[in-house]
């Protein structure tokens, strides 16, 4: 499992997870708040709750994801996220089975939401989908 995790560590490396350098940061994000996706089917991206503040220059942010369970759905512990070159977010969760790399940026109402699911097993195929997520 080692290997695995150094994999995904260096995926997200070369993926890009950078912040932008020498950019204004205002807060609360534009992407701060709650999101929701009432079409979720089962195992898909329900809800994304997102908090960032200021801290002497700093942004700090944290998303916390939910995928479609049943009975209730699933959640994603808080994560702390970065921001992205030419706005966003982007945050890494890992799992037993596997990882997702979660994209965000906001747009008006809509809380555009690209997830990549990683799994550990080789074996299986990555899985790439995209969400536009509503203000709650």
């Amino acid at each position: 499992m080692p290997t695995r995790c150094a994999a995904l560590f260096l995926f997200l490396i070369l993926f890009g997870l950078t912040s932008p350098s020498g950019a204004q940061i205002y807060c609360p994000l534009p992407e701060d708040g709650i999101w929701v996706n009432p079409n979720a089917k089962p195992k898909e991206i329900t809800r994304i709750e997102i908090e960032s503040s200021c801290h002497d220059g700093r942004v700090d942010t944290r998303i916390r994801a939910f995928t479609s369970c049943i009975p209730r759905d699933c959640k994603w512990g808080w994560t702390a996220a970065e921001l992205r070159d030419g706005g966003g977010l982007q945050v890494a969760l890992l799992g037993f089975l596997g990882g997702k790399v979660i994209r965000l940026r906001r747009f008006g109402d809509i809380l555009d939401t690209h997830v990549l699911d990683i799994p550990y097993d080789r074996s299986l195929p990555r899985d790439e989908k995209i969400y536009n997520l509503q203000r709650k």
